[in-house]
């Protein structure tokens, strides 16, 4: 018991420790290190609204990536914080689209990631090489990626919301579901279901919390870590602390070491203990 104490005592420190790193980047993205903000392109790709942010600075992008929201989100989402800021500050451009909104991974929304990557590719002149993702936003990045989108080299999922059936503790999600897919979740568009589809060749990561309330660990990222574990892919998993809507998940450290491992410009950020196996 002591250990699993020590355990958490760290991972919390740890959290304080990308809170306060985090509070530096969004000053640091705004201007405040004299450096040049990166500039905005929108758009609007069959009736959806699109943009791409421009890495900090005058450099060309070394990379694009593309970030799926979660539900109640849209298009801006996260695109002006630290977490997303730390892939611009570190030459990445980052694309977003609202993704017919409360869509959770139904055909409209895959055939918006098609659409915006070769909106993005267009714009910024770099192929896209990261996938990242926030709950809903799993379901719509996994569903892409089984229904016909060109896979990325890598995704991360912060709380991947992919078990569709089991979305009864998200306020409103039942009825979304139910309003995108027009009824019941076919079995096919249920990204919990369809793992052993998921590409050999993505490089995964995942973040999530066994403390999350909304969108349990077991059923959603624990079934993506033992399934792709198992077939050998190249997964790991970041473990932070607290409900689903704690800070920790977006840690803009973990994000820009994951970005550039994606680019072969850095190590793999490793795996965490989980705490069942530091418990006395």
């Amino acid at each position: 018991m002591r250990t699993a104490l020590l355990t958490r005592a760290s991972l919390i420190v740890r959290v304080l420790v990308v809170a306060v790193l985090a509070t530096l980047l969004v000053g640091a993205t705004s201007g405040a290190s004299g450096e040049k903000a990166g500039g905005v392109i929108r758009g609007e790709l069959e009736g959806q609204q699109v943009r791409v942010s421009l890495p900090t600075g005058d450099a060309e992008p070394r990379g694009l990536a593309i970030y799926f929201h979660g539900q109640g989100n849209g298009v801006d989402d996260r695109a002006d914080g630290a977490w997303l800021g730390a892939l611009l500050r570190s030459g990445w451009a980052v694309a977003a689209s609202a993704f017919h909104d409360e869509s959770w991974g139904n055909e409209a929304s895959t055939r918006d990631v098609e659409l915006l990557t070769e909106w993005a590719e267009d714009q910024t002149g770099v192929e896209t090489s990261l996938w990242v993702s926030g709950s809903m936003g799993g379901a719509v990045s996994l569903n892409a990626m089984v229904h016909g989108a060109e896979p990325p080299q890598c995704w991360y999922g912060v709380k991947p919301a992919i078990a569709l059936t089991e979305m009864d503790r998200v306020v409103g999600a039942r009825r979304f579901i139910a309003e995108a897919y027009g009824g019941p979740v076919p079995d096919d568009r249920n990204p919990v279901r369809n793992m052993d589809q998921l590409p050999e060749d993505v490089r995964y990561r995942v973040v999530a919390s066994p403390e999350d309330e909304l969108v349990g660990l077991r059923d959603n990222a624990g079934a993506l870590i033992s399934q792709l574990t198992g077939r050998g892919f190249d997964i790991t998993y970041h473990l932070v602390v607290g409900p689903h809507e704690d800070p920790s998940h977006f840690d803009p450290i973990d994000l820009e070491q994951f970005g550039d491992y994606c680019l072969d410009d850095g190590d793999s950020p490793p795996s965490d203990t989980p705490p069942s196996q530091t418990a006395d």
